[in-house]
């Protein structure tokens, strides 16, 4: 199985064709507490009346994987390893590269600097 990112999750509620056909294809999908975080948060601020409560009936269908003590060990070695060779991403991709790694799994993105994070096996849509 694959976990997904945020973006998957956006562009999934979005209809984007990639992430439909993706999701058609590997049925089987999970994501982290991290990106619902993220994605319920976008929900929240939204001017649109009923996405947050969408949002929240759509992550149903997605196993939430939980940032543990483990995952807390990898996130500190891979935020202290992109700042030692000069790359940035944002704290929040950081800790959810932590979460796929510590569950031994793939990423599912369109995010291109998540190829940065050492031993991250990220799966394009």
């Amino acid at each position: 199985m694959s976990i997904v990112d945020t973006c998957f999750l956006i562009d999934l509620i979005r209809e984007d064709p990639g992430a439909i056909g993706f999701a058609e294809q590997f049925s089987n999908l999970k994501t982290t507490s991290i990106s619902a975080a993220e994605f319920l948060y976008g929900a929240r601020i939204s001017a649109r009346p009923g996405l947050y409560d969408t949002a929240r009936k759509f992550l149903a269908y997605f196993p939430i994987l939980a940032f543990d003590d483990e995952a807390a060990s990898l996130y500190a070695d891979i935020a202290a390893d992109l700042k030692q060779s000069g790359s940035s991403i944002s704290s929040f991709d950081e800790l959810i590269a932590a979460i796929v790694l510590r569950h031994g799994e793939e990423i599912v993105s369109r995010d291109a600097h998540l190829k940065t994070i050492s031993g991250l096996k990220v799966i394009p849509y």
